[in-house]
């Protein structure tokens, strides 16, 4: 594990437990199963169980929950979308980003005792970290995500959502990370619930140059001369993608953020999450 998987690691610990996170992140709550008893109500007993009807007709002196016999747990699936342009970054890369992110929803997910898939998808199956309730588990995955190479990789989110629907049979939290430069159907994972975390770098949707530089495609890995008289024309192209992107996520009601990497992402998840 290398000296930048540590750091986020101790960043995300930082943040989560010490604002004790996981457990108000509304996303990542089970719902109670079984209905067991109604009784009195203990000290440190979370309030929203308290059976209000019960408690008035007794008059008001004693307060009285509902008890149910188990909490169910949500399967959580993290979807991180590998292609060579993530490898950019002017502060630092959509990368590094991406694995922060990563970390914290992972953390604040298993937190709640939920249990957590997590997929690296390119063109096809990159790798596949079986579910887990293993608090340590995204020491693994996030040591991962800082070390795979993208360079060459190309993102693609059709069959990434085939894979998934062929994969993942139970209804669950789909996080879909990545910088959605690709065209989406977002309608084949209907059947689960999405969020999108959208991941990009401030530069290359606003670049600025004097002069003629010469461009490398991280994907193809070719070369091009890139002169400033072409810049228009890009932002206007990237503004036109983006509010396809976000009409898809408003038309089937998915959640999504929007981070960049020279910003502090976690109140963004958070209000991602939170209902």
């Amino acid at each position: 594990m290398n000296s930048k998987t540590n750091e986020i690691i101790i960043k995300t610990k930082k943040r989560l437990f010490g604002a004790n996170i996981g457990r108000n992140v509304s996303a990542f709550k089970g719902d109670g199963l079984d209905f067991r008893e109604i009784r009195e109500y203990n000290y440190g007993d979370d309030v929203k169980k308290i059976n209000w009807k019960v408690t008035a007709k007794s008059g008001g002196n004693k307060l009285f929950v509902n008890e149910f016999n188990q909490e169910r747990e949500l399967n959580i699936v993290f979807l991180f979308m590998i292609s060579g342009n993530i490898y950019f970054g002017s502060s630092r890369s959509k990368q590094e980003t991406m694995a922060e992110a990563l970390s914290m929803l992972s953390f604040a997910a298993l937190l709640e005792d939920n249990k957590v898939t997590t997929i690296f998808f390119s063109d096809r199956l990159e790798q596949f970290f079986k579910p887990t309730k293993n608090i340590n588990s995204p020491y693994l995955t996030v040591d991962y995500a800082i070390n795979l190479n993208p360079i060459g990789k190309r993102a693609d989110y059709k069959s990434a959502f085939e894979y998934l629907n062929n994969t993942i049979k139970q209804r669950s939290l789909i996080f879909i990370i990545g910088d959605f430069y690709e065209d989406i159907d977002i309608s084949m994972l209907l059947k689960h619930e999405v969020y999108c975390v959208v991941v990009r770098d401030s530069f290359e949707e606003n670049p600025n140059f004097d002069s003629e530089v010469e461009l490398q495609d991280l994907v193809t890995e070719e070369i091009a001369k890139v002169d400033k008289s072409l810049i228009d024309d890009y932002k206007k192209a990237i503004k036109m993608h983006d509010n396809r992107l976000f009409e898809e996520f408003d038309n089937y009601n998915i959640r999504f953020t929007k981070l960049f990497t020279n910003e502090d992402i976690y109140f963004k998840l958070l209000n991602l999450c939170a209902v």
